[in-house]
């Protein structure tokens, strides 16, 4: 690989400044991981690539590998999915930031890559196309459903990011004829163990099936409490940034209005 032209798709997980003119983008790619590039010029008036890349782009991208070095050069990149309706949307815009950090910390190298980059692909096409865009686009006056569609589809990412990294906890035991079911997050099943909580039904159905319309606020609430729990139990992640993440999505205003 060292010293050949990369040809790959890749979506932008960051951008920083690498100079005053340059930047370094980390990419997720389907076969070879997240890969970082250094962009030279990249922000001069006449440079090639002004317009073609920005944070959850997905893009066509040519890179020239270096040999023992974790940073490559990047030499063509071309918009395929620029996904622009995310733009001017915070709670959106919030969620995929996490997602991409989740990506960025957890997505395998090499070809095991493809399911993840197709994973946070699917992700963010649900973001950039969800119900009433052109309308939460053109006015500061949130829908009022928008918290609880947010935390849906952060139950929705973060129980896919567990089934992809073999971690996804397991149902089947559940008792849904009981009120509540205990379950050990420690073992990932339903049973007492050395960290347990207990269940409802309706949460369960809310990690289980999170598009569902018939999950209420409160229901959803407790299947991102328990998500949570068991994140910060088997996958080494950042509670205090998720938890800003949740006060962030279940509020009402935007957060320069909520302070």
């Amino acid at each position: 690989m060292a010293g050949e032209i990369i040809k790959t798709k890749g979506v932008v997980l960051a951008i920083h400044p690498w100079s005053r003119t340059s930047h370094i983008v980390t990419w997720l790619t389907p076969d070879h991981g997240c890969v970082a590039t250094l962009v030279k010029g990249a922000v001069r008036p006449k440079s090639a690539f002004l317009g073609q890349y920005d944070l959850f782009y997905t893009c066509d991208l040519l890179y020239y590998a270096r040999a023992r070095a974790e940073l490559h050069a990047l030499r063509e990149t071309t918009p395929a999915n620029m996904r622009t309706s995310l733009r001017g949307r915070w709670r959106e815009t919030a969620l995929a930031g996490y997602a991409a950090g989740l990506m960025k910390d957890l997505a395998p190298a090499n070809g095991e890559s493809k399911d993840w980059f197709d994973f946070f692909s699917t992700f963010l096409d649900r973001l950039a196309s969800a119900p009433g865009a052109s309308a939460h686009q053109a006015s500061s006056e949130p829908p009022r459903n928008a918290p609880l569609a947010m935390l849906k589809e952060l139950v929705w990412l973060e129980m896919g990011l567990l089934k992809l990294a073999g971690w996804a906890p397991d149902f089947s035991g559940m008792d849904m004829a009981a009120s509540h079911t205990p379950f050990a997050i420690d073992l990932g099943r339903c049973g007492e163990g050395a960290r347990t909580v207990r269940l409802a039904p309706g949460t369960v159905r809310a990690l289980t099936r999170p598009d569902a319309r018939s999950h209420g606020l409160e229901t959803v609430e407790d299947a991102v409490r328990f998500l949570g729990v068991f994140l910060a139990y088997h996958i080494d992640t950042q509670p205090d940034v998720r938890r800003s993440l949740v006060t962030m999505l279940a509020s009402s205003l935007p957060p320069a209005c909520s302070r």
